[in-house]
């Protein structure tokens, strides 16, 4: 197995914290600062995820960034720290500039993420939507002991495709439903272009037709 990087670590321990605190935020954007507080640099430390600050604001700024896919941002915000990265000498708090900006988790990395989990600790307080509890099970779960009908399928699992439901699938970044009454192009709860194909490594937008990201050359996926 590849050993993990601080990236890896880092989103590792933000889904472990969403899971275990937030959980709604699994089925919704965030601001970037409620980010900042689930995996704080003293926390993310004393797991041994970073070293010293300039690790963790570097793993941060790439988490935000978009790399691998774990999350998705504004282009802008995305854009911005990534040409911050690539210059230099770059500024690591570039980041502060977009703490009220939103980010969504992606639900396809957090639920492998949380395969390799522990249980979390505490049960989820009773006051918690069914939704987010189920979101919540789903990343911690193993896929063959979940009940095939107790939880809502998500639009990126496979089963998903031959449910009895005629609905419109939810939104691929951030799972949430879509309107069924209309042509949809950007998704009404956490804005992406949902006609757009991202790389899965860097999340950098594919042309029809293109096999290869022209950004980091990663294989091209469906």
């Amino acid at each position: 197995m590849q050993e993990m990087d601080p990236l890896d670590l880092l989103f590792e321990r933000l889904v472990r914290a969403v899971r275990d605190k937030r959980p709604e935020f699994l089925a919704r954007p965030f601001e970037v600062a409620e980010l900042i507080e689930l995996v704080p640099y003293r926390s993310v430390r004393a797991e041994g995820a970073v070293e010293t600050n300039d690790d963790y604001s570097h793993a941060l700024t790439r988490l935000l960034t978009g790399e691998r896919g774990y999350i998705f941002a504004d282009d802008l915000l995305q854009d911005d720290l990534r040409a911050e990265l690539s210059s230099p000498n770059p500024d690591l708090a570039a980041y502060r500039a977009y703490l009220t900006s939103h980010v969504t988790i992606s639900q396809e990395h957090a639920r492998r993420a949380g395969e390799s989990m522990p249980p979390a600790a505490v049960p989820a307080p009773a006051e918690t939507p069914a939704a987010s509890a189920s979101l919540s099970e789903a990343i911690t779960t193993p896929k063959a002991m979940r009940p095939s009908a107790a939880a809502p399928l998500h639009p990126l699992d496979p089963a998903a495709e031959t449910a009895p439901s005629s609905s419109r699938p939810g939104c691929r970044y951030c799972g949430q439903a879509l309107p069924e009454d209309r042509q949809v192009h950007f998704c009404p709860s956490c804005g992406q272009n949902l006609l757009a194909r991202r790389c899965a490594a860097c999340s950098a937008e594919l042309e029809p037709g293109w096999k290869f990201c022209v950004a980091c050359g990663r294989l091209a996926t469906s």
